[in-house]
């Protein structure tokens, strides 16, 4: 893959994970968005730090940004504050597993994206270019190329498109827990979420997951 084809593959994971952020402040009532926000903002920057295909510019960002956040406002020991990140985090899990296009591995074939333009731009921001004009043109040709794959907000693209393949198979799927579990454990320690229970859902969702619809 050239360096191109790799940061173009970052912008269009920015864009996507700005929709699920989106989606994920909704759930939470208005009065508590900002924790809302800070744990999404706390949960990005714990993955971005165990993901190898994220940039090292953007991992920095995504940490920097959220401890600017926490300097804002601490959380201490709230419990509103705990439950909000231990259900931020199960949600990032069930963003990644979803039976959606996004998850599909044929999503760059039918996505179609032209990386040279989307490749360029996105360097220049991990270089440190955040003008609202390269972040606009960013997103507009990323969300012209997502009209080709009209099933990235359902759960059932498997059913719906007969070229669907998860991107994880029942055997690999493991790692992926291992990782949401090591990032439960660092958020006990910082924050005091319930591990155990963090650990009983991603149980239960594994179950789930690999019931049936997870070809081998």
């Amino acid at each position: 893959m050239s360096d191109t084809e790799y940061f173009a593959e970052m912008a269009v994971l920015l864009e996507l994970n700005g929709r699920d952020s989106r989606r994920k402040l909704d759930l939470f009532p208005e009065d508590t968005r900002y924790f809302a926000m800070l744990a999404g903002s706390i949960v990005g920057a714990e993955l971005a730090q165990r993901l190898e295909e994220v940039p090292e510019a953007v991992a920095q960002q995504s940490s920097a940004f959220t401890q600017r956040l926490l300097e804002l406002t601490s959380p201490g020991d709230d419990g509103t504050f705990q439950g909000i990140l231990e259900t931020y985090l199960i949600e990032t899990l069930k963003d990644e597993l979803r039976f959606c296009c996004a998850n599909c591995k044929k999503f760059k074939t039918c996505l179609a994206l032209d990386s040279e333009e989307v490749g360029d731009l996105f360097r220049q921001r991990t270089l440190g270019d955040e003008s609202a004009e390269l972040k606009r043109r960013l997103s507009d040709i990323v969300n012209d190329a997502f009209v080709r794959t009209p099933y990235l907000a359902v759960e059932i693209a498997d059913e719906l498109c007969d070229r669907f393949i998860h991107q994880y198979t029942a055997r690999d799927i493991g790692g992926v827990f291992g990782r949401y579990a090591d990032i439960a454990a660092s958020l006990q320690a910082q924050y005091g979420v319930n591990y155990r229970k963090i650990q009983d859902e991603m149980i239960r969702i594994n179950m789930d997951f690999a019931a049936g619809r997870i070809k081998p």
